[in-house]
């Protein structure tokens, strides 16, 4: 964390370099103290390909691991989707869109970001 001061005057008698720090110890604690902690996971873009009869199943998972989808598109055959889902619920990902597609599908990750996690993911 970086704090910058933007404005504050100097006296020859009361302004040294202790007293700046303890000002910037003040104001941090303050800040801190009127913040909210967020916890964050970290979230990836999976682009999914599919059979077309696969489609509806591969979504609900997706659905079911807190993924959103952003898009859907359909190739000859096959539809590829893509979702931003976080990371901790791909765990075991291969292993269940092999065993719905027959062994057929596949699917790449990219990191994005992070993004709150919900209370639920962080009190456990």
């Amino acid at each position: 964390m970086r704090v910058t001061l933007t404005d504050g005057a100097t006296h020859s008698k009361d302004s040294s370099e202790m007293a700046f720090r303890t000002a910037g110890r003040l104001a941090l604690r303050e800040a801190l103290r009127a913040s909210a902690m967020v916890l964050l996971e970290p979230v990836v873009e999976v682009t999914v390909t599919v059979p077309d009869d696969a489609v509806g199943g591969v979504l609900g998972d997706l659905a079911a691991r807190r993924g959103r989808v952003s898009g859907s598109t359909a190739r000859s055959g096959t539809a590829v989707i893509t979702a931003a889902v976080p990371l901790a619920e791909l765990f075991g990902y291969a292993t269940r869109l092999r065993s719905r597609t027959q062994g057929r599908g596949t699917f790449t990750t990219r990191p994005t970001g992070y993004a709150p996690a919900p209370s639920s993911v962080a009190a456990g």
